[in-house]
């Protein structure tokens, strides 16, 4: 069962049960009021009629013999003068026996008499019918008598009945208020579970930008945001997965392209130089290609080598020279710049970083290699470096072709280039940024990419010196 109807029908009973035992409390209340009302009522014309039948019995004259013709006579007189005639009022003598009665009726109240009392009263049913029986004792020089007065009280009941017969009509109306009012408020109080539970059900079903709006404070509303906070960090996991598994697949694609090339290059210059006879020029072409192709490979090899090496190693930073450093990368990188007939501009202030030479070599050699294949002939990089408050910065800036916007954040991916053609051309796989984004995050640096297309690319590096 749902949690509205379990909330409707346990409302509903109880609201119900509720109203049930009110409204029998309140008529058994009223009832009772009604009952002792007319008991004090009829016992208070009973006292009036007892003394009214002392007063005239004991102005009789001492001699009188007839004394219950007398009782008979004085009780039928005073009867017919009490506001309630229709009473039936019975007169026993000591012995129990019955010397006036005004209607036929058989009371036991007597037989219940105590030894010593003034009066009793009792309520029976006769005939379907109930009625209130009084028994007062009657004592005097003239002798001891038993009064008893038997009033009919059915309209007591009968109202009793009536209300219960309203109340049920009330009860029923009430009831169906009552549902509409409890199946109204369980929408409301139930609806944002609802809400969440369709949200989840949209979540399951792959629409990862599912989210609840958050209402109020209560503990609903906490689940709510609870329900938002985690659909937020598994939907930021799955993109992150399935971003790991596109970069996962582009990176064996694209590794498997780089080895596919020089080795299909190897194996048929290799099967050429096997199966035929060619001349020393052929063989020199031949070999040569192949040398070029292995070395490819070799420096692809090292370059997945040292990524991977990258991943697990923990480095221990040194104060280091900047000065230093530089002229280590200037002199690794000068050989290259050659060929290109590449100029390298450098403005190096005086200063110390923290972190590993063989690293940091690797980080800026990487980073004027990249900026050397997207120069042209005769081009310039320029290698600042600046001293600041509590850091130390490095900028490296050539007039190349520059990286379109949309790219700059995908060239840290193994193997991705901007341009294949022109990167193969130039010796390249794809692997020096990636290698840079992992030396700097070695080193707890920051690193800034600006670039344009045909205007060159702009990269600053900041180390930070102070704590």
């Amino acid at each position: 069962m749902k949690l509205f109807w379990k909330q409707f029908i346990t409302m509903m009973c109880f609201l119900i049960l509720a109203f049930m035992l009110f409204g029998n409390i309140l008529i058994h209340t009223f009832f009772q009021m009604t009952l002792l009302r007319e008991s004090k009522r009829g016992i208070e014309e009973m006292e009036m009629f007892q003394y009214a039948l002392l007063a005239s019995i004991e102005g009789l004259p001492d001699d009188y013999q007839a004394i219950e013709l007398a009782i008979t006579e004085i009780a039928k007189s005073i009867q017919k003068n009490l506001e309630n005639p229709q009473n039936m009022v019975t007169i026993y003598d000591e012995k129990k026996k019955i010397i006036y009665q005004s209607k036929k009726y058989k009371s036991k109240l007597i037989q219940k008499k105590e030894k010593s009392f003034s009066e009793i009263w009792q309520i029976s049913k006769q005939n379907g019918k109930h009625y209130l029986e009084i028994l007062f004792l009657v004592k005097g020089d003239f002798g001891t008598y038993y009064l008893e007065t038997d009033r009919n009280i059915e309209y007591i009941y009968t109202e009793r009945e009536q209300l219960y017969d309203s109340y049920k009509l009330v009860l029923i109306a009430i009831s169906i208020f009552l549902a509409v009012l409890t199946f109204l408020f369980s929408i409301r109080l139930t609806n944002p579970i609802r809400r969440l539970s369709y949200a989840t059900r949209a979540f399951a079903d792959g629409n990862y930008k599912s989210r609840v709006k958050v209402k109020g404070n209560d503990e609903v509303a906490d689940l709510m945001a609870d329900f938002n906070r985690m659909a937020d960090q598994l939907e930021n996991n799955i993109w992150q997965i399935q971003e790991n598994a596109r970069k996962q697949e582009e990176f064996t694609e694209a590794f498997s392209h780089e080895l596919k090339t020089p080795l299909t290059s190897i194996i048929g210059y290799a099967d050429m130089l096997r199966s035929r006879k060619l001349s020393e020029e052929d063989v020199a072409m031949s070999a040569d290609y192949i040398f070029h192709q292995g070395k490819r490979l070799e420096r692809l090899a090292f370059k997945m080598l040292e990524l991977t090496y990258l991943d697990k190693q923990k480095i221990t930073l040194k104060k280091l020279s900047v000065r230093e450093l530089v002229s280590y990368v200037e002199t690794s990188t000068r050989k290259l710049l050659q060929e290109k007939n590449i100029t390298l501009e450098q403005q190096i202030m005086a200063g110390t970083i923290c972190g590993d030479m063989d690293l940091l070599q690797s980080l800026f050699f990487n980073l004027i290699d990249n900026a050397r294949k997207a120069c042209s002939q005769n081009g310039t990089i320029l290698l600042f470096g600046k001293e600041l408050p509590n850091s130390y910065q490095f900028f490296v800036q050539d007039d190349g072709y520059g990286i379109p916007e949309e790219e700059i954040s995908k060239i840290t991916e193994a193997f991705y280039m901007v341009d294949k053609s022109r990167a193969r051309k130039e010796g390249g796989a794809g692997i020096g940024m990636a290698l840079c984004q992992k030396i700097i995050s070695l080193h707890h640096a920051e690193w800034e990419i600006e670039s344009k297309p045909e205007e060159g690319t702009k990269i600053t590096i900041t180390f930070i010196t102070k704590e």
